[in-house]
Formats: structure tokens, sequence, C-alpha cells
């Protein structure tokens, strides 16, 4: 169950945190990752009555670990499913400029949350405007801050109903026909106003760089609705349990050059599929770029979708619509492949539950078998 990625980090952090003297919270995630699933976080021993003893090494359950976060997908969709409604969604993207950067570096905490509340105000006033509709949606927020090469590019996905409760709540106001939200330009503008705002209420924001961005066109971007709200769901699953590179993108760590090589998509081409090779310290700085701050939520709900009397929202909208909640079965821990290894490997019987052991023990059980 280990990845490239998890290799990376292992063989090469004592180097890099040596070279670099990086931060308290990347070197936190370092140690998270490359620990990940090896006994120096103990196991779950599982005793089988034929005398085998099956082992399995804990994970770290950090949200920056590339395998730890997979396999929270399938859960995650599944409790969003049980509050969609039976509408069209649109995927929305607001993306700050790149002369922000150094800043929202400096000031995460403070950047990310004025880019919620600006995204998430901007949509809800226009929204509720009369000449829009005068409703109010429900819509999910994850943040990102890379691009497809790791680099530094923070932004915000929603996907937000077609439609929300209208008239006090007397009527839901569905606008799945009429093809799009709200203007573009009106939203980047209101957007840019509301953000420049918010953060310079949190954090020292200079004057130079204030009026810059009041010159700077904020960009938003609106996606043809999505059909089914099921697609639109796990459509967000992609983007809401993820790190900035899945292993799978990693082609090739030669350890001889110490470089990486791994696949992108470059959206200056249209989407080509291309390939960059960079130095290994490279690759973990810029992958330790999206380390976020402790206890910062990367995914919010706002309007309808918000937490505090979500089921009564969500039920009335249900009611307005004729249609019924949905009913899902219970998604299985892990994937097949993981629900395989609770069978013994050598007779092939259902394992009892597990017995756990802490690092200092498995670590001296294997000295002895060696």
């Amino acid at each position: 169950m280990r990845s490239s990625i998890h290799e990376i980090f292992a063989t090469y952090a004592d180097e890099y945190i040596a070279a670099y003297r990086p931060p308290y919270a990347h070197i936190k995630a370092i140690n998270h990752i490359r620990t990940c699933r090896t006994p120096a976080l103990g196991a779950a021993a599982y005793d089988c009555g034929c005398g085998e003893t099956t082992y399995v090494y804990h994970s770290c359950r950090d949200r920056h670990c590339p395998v730890c976060q997979g396999s929270n997908n399938q859960r995650w969709a599944a409790k969003q499913l049980a509050s969609s409604l039976p509408v069209k969604y649109f995927h929305v993207v607001f993306t700050l400029p790149d002369i922000l950067n150094g800043f929202v570096m400096a000031n995460p905490k403070e950047s990310y949350s004025a880019l919620f509340e600006a995204a998430s105000k901007a949509l809800l006033i226009l929204c509720a405007d009369k000449k829009h509709g005068g409703f109010t949606p429900g819509f999910t927020s994850v943040l990102h801050t890379w691009g497809q090469t790791m680099q530094f590019h923070p932004h915000l996905h929603l996907i937000v109903t077609a439609g929300g409760l209208a008239e006090g709540g007397l009527r839901f106001f569905d606008v799945s026909e009429r093809g799009f939200l709200v203007p573009v330009k009106a939203l980047s503008k209101l957007f840019r106003g509301i953000f420049i705002d918010a953060l310079s209420r949190m954090a020292p924001l200079p004057d130079g760089l204030k009026y810059e961005l009041y010159a700077k066109d904020f960009s938003c971007h609106l996606e043809k609705p999505m059909e089914r709200m099921d697609n639109a769901v796990l459509y967000m699953a992609r983007y809401a349990n993820r790190v900035c590179i899945s292993d799978s993108r990693v082609i090739c760590v030669d350890k001889a050059s110490r470089t990486v090589t791994f696949s992108y998509k470059d959206n200056k081409t249209g989407g080509d599929d291309k390939q960059m090779t960079i130095d290994v310290f490279e690759f973990m700085r810029r992958f330790l770029l999206h380390v976020l701050p402790k206890r910062f939520m990367k995914i919010r709900h706002f309007g309808i979708l918000q937490n505090k009397n979500k089921a009564v929202r969500v039920a009335r909208c249900l009611r307005l619509l004729g249609a019924k909640g949905i009913r899902l079965r219970k998604m299985p821990r892990g994937s097949p492949s993981n629900l395989r290894r609770f069978l013994c490997p050598i007779c092939g019987k259902p394992l009892p539950p597990p017995r756990h052991i802490g690092a200092a023990s498995l670590l001296a059980n294997i000295r002895l078998i060696c």
C-alpha cells in the first residue's frame, strides 16, 4: 500500500529538512507521510486459528497524505448525496490573481478565509437579487491551492444548485432551464470587492497591493449545468479529498539523477497530456506548498446546505419539488482489495477482530523474527 510519493519522502526527508529548514507544519506533514503504513505507527494483528498472524500497519490519517485521503472519497460522496436535491448543478470556480501569491503564502489562514467569505457572499447576494430570481441556493465549496504542475494556485471549486428557496421558503425557484446561474462579470466584480475588504480586515494588506488588486480582473468561471445530481456530487468528490498530485501521475523516480518525472495536463494547449522532470527537492518543495493551516476547514457548505438546520431546509426543498429523499446503501470501509486482506493468506478463512500492537512492541517482534 506504499506509494511512490511515500518512498520519495522516506528516502529524502532528512536531507530536505537539513537543507531547507522548513516550518514545523511542513516537518509534521513530512514525518506523517514517510511513516504512514510502516512499523513506526504500530499495526493491527489478526491472529487466525490456523496459527498464522497477519499484520496491517496503521495509517497516519494526515489530510496531506496521498494514500489516506484517497480512501475518503466514497464515504464523503455518499454523505453528500444524502442531502442533494433533484435539480441540475452548476460548477463554479473562483481564482485569486497571481500577484497575491506571496501575500497568501505569508498569511494563509486569513487569505483562505477571505476567499471563502468573498465567494459565498458574492454568490448569495447576486442570487438573492430579484433581477436574477431572488432565491437562496445551496452549494459546497472546496479549497485547492495547486495547479497541474503543483505550483501555487489558490482557488475554490463550488457545486451550486440550479435554483433555491424563494419567497421566504414558500417556493423553490428553479433556474435549470435558463442555462446560467448569475452574470459572470457582475459576479467577478462583486467577488473582488468583497475579497479585498475581507482580507484588509483580517490581515495587514499593503496599500500598494490593494490598489493593484482593484485594477486587476478576478477570475470566475461558470460551466454549463450538470444534468444529474449524483454526477455533480461524484464530480466534486474528485476535488474534495485529494492532495496536489496523485501517485498515478508519478511516472519515474530516478535515484541516480535525483529527479522525479510526472504527468500533467497543459491547460494552455487545451489539456494536452505532457510530462515534467524536476529535482526531487523541488518536487518536495512544491508538494509542501499546499500544507494547510492547522484545523483549517477546506470544505464548507453554504445557503440551503449550510450545516445548521440543513436537514429541515433540504426536507422543505424536497417537498416543494415533489421529490423523495435518496436512500443509500451502506458504503463498505475500504476498497475490495482492502477487504480481501482480512482473509487469512494460509487457510483463506475470515480473520477475527484484531489486537493492536504499539510501534515499540512491533519493532521488537520484527527484530526477533529477523
